[in-house]
């Protein structure tokens, strides 16, 4: 793409379709709301013939959709894991969009939306890195750090002592 179109990666848009929820017992669930009627529009009136799946199980579309790297149906740490290979595979990008769809009710949509914002962006979009950095330096530093205030108590414990004897 970069050859052909002389597109700089970070203007890429990878586009995705995904579900999350807090299991993937749960996310499987809520998207047996409308995984079936999606993938038959993508079937018989959209020109989308990679959604070609023989039957009708929603399992089995679930299936696909997980294994195929169209996107996912799962937890947060599965949504991270498949843009993780995204980026792998690509070399990086500018950003992932999500497409969106009706697979599940409106609710559960939106908490889907909520645990990727919550769980997934952050990861990608570098606002942990200065948390997880300082919770390392804390991490290294804390055994000094621990007994220099419990030296500090015990030494204004003592002083204190002495003071309230005189």
């Amino acid at each position: 793409m970069e050859e052909r179109a002389a597109v700089d990666r970070s203007k890429w848009r990878l586009v995705s379709v995904m579900h999350v929820a807090e299991t993937r017992e749960q996310a499987y669930r809520d998207v047996e709301y409308g995984i079936e009627q999606w993938f038959r529009y993508f079937q018989k009136v959209a020109a989308f013939p990679q959604m070609a799946v023989e039957g009708g199980d929603p399992r089995e579309m679930i299936d696909f959709i997980n294994t195929s790297g169209v996107g996912v149906v799962g937890t947060p740490d599965d949504a991270a894991a498949q843009i993780q290979r995204l980026v792998d595979q690509s070399g990086g990008f500018g950003a992932h969009l999500l497409m969106a769809h009706e697979w599940a009710n409106p609710e559960a949509t939106r908490r889907s939306y909520e645990l990727i914002a919550k769980d997934v962006m952050p990861h990608f979009q570098g606002q942990a890195g200065s948390t997880l950095a300082a919770k390392g330096r804390a991490m290294a530093g804390r055994e000094g750090l621990a007994q220099q205030q419990l030296d500090a108590v015990a030494h204004m414990s003592k002083k204190y002592e002495s003071e309230r004897a005189t």
